[in-house]
């Protein structure tokens, strides 16, 4: 079944949301720096900068963006500036064509509308995990297929995109298991600066299996493997390599 990523930005946004009205000065348990203010700060300001990427497409960018006016956390017409700019990134994301061609931050990412789309929705993702948890709500878990689509954008474009950057080392072939969704991916590390997910098994020196969930938040440095009771296979020492290796954006 497809991930509804609209439907993900609409509901993710709204939990952070309430994540910032209910304790704004939580403490985002990964980080010594961000609050939930920091989290609805960021994800405001990434709708505002998508929405914008995509009605002034092709050139419009982070850059002019950032110029733009915004309403800081401390000021009591924030929500409503959030859910404004919540509201107008939906818009643009259903009336701008899928394969619109848009800017990106990178060369090797492939700038169109429906890669904004699923990027803002993932993005938005993940920050309402650091939101609640920092707010201190225990809410329902993510979607599983929500969530394997999430890691399948973070392995397929940004870790091929950032093993690229960084020049990284060649590994081994490592092999990450969804326990609650039918989702694997085997990754092949043997050429320096490059990433291949390969379409068939291949025979791997290590394994990953968690919730999908858990595997997102590992992959993206919310929780350790332990924490995320993730089961390792094979050889362990691929995890002192790992953000050689997989470094993350």
């Amino acid at each position: 079944m497809a991930v509804d990523h609209l439907e993900v930005i609409s509901s993710e946004g709204g939990r952070i949301l309430a994540a910032y009205r209910s304790n704004p000065d939580g403490r985002v348990p990964w980080s010594d720096r961000w609050t939930v203010r920091s989290v609805a700060r960021h994800v405001a300001g990434s709708h505002h900068a998508v929405a914008l990427i995509l009605s002034d497409r092709p050139t419009a960018d982070f850059e002019r963006a950032a110029a733009m006016p915004r309403i800081e956390t401390d000021d009591p017409e924030f929500p409503t500036w959030f859910a404004e700019n919540t509201a107008r990134l939906l818009t643009q994301c259903r009336t701008v064509p899928p394969a619109a061609v848009c800017w990106t931050p990178h060369p090797l990412l492939a700038g169109t509308g429906a890669y904004w789309t699923r990027r803002i929705a993932h993005d938005t993702l993940v920050h309402r995990w650091d939101a609640e948890a920092g707010a201190g709500i225990v809410g329902p878990a993510m979607d599983p297929e929500t969530a394997a689509d999430a890691v399948d954008e973070l392995l397929d474009v940004a870790l091929r995109a950032t093993r690229a950057v960084t020049d990284a080392p060649a590994g081994p072939t490592i092999a990450l298991a969804c326990t609650d969704a039918d989702r694997t991916w085997h990754l092949d590390l043997s050429e320096v600066g490059r990433l291949t997910i390969c379409a068939d098994p291949i025979e791997v020196a290590a394994s990953f299996r968690g919730t999908a969930e858990s595997l997102l938040l590992w992959l993206w440095g919310r929780l350790d493997v332990t924490v995320a009771e993730i089961e390792i296979g094979g050889d362990r020492e691929v995890l002192t390599r790992w953000h050689e290796l997989l470094p993350t954006p």
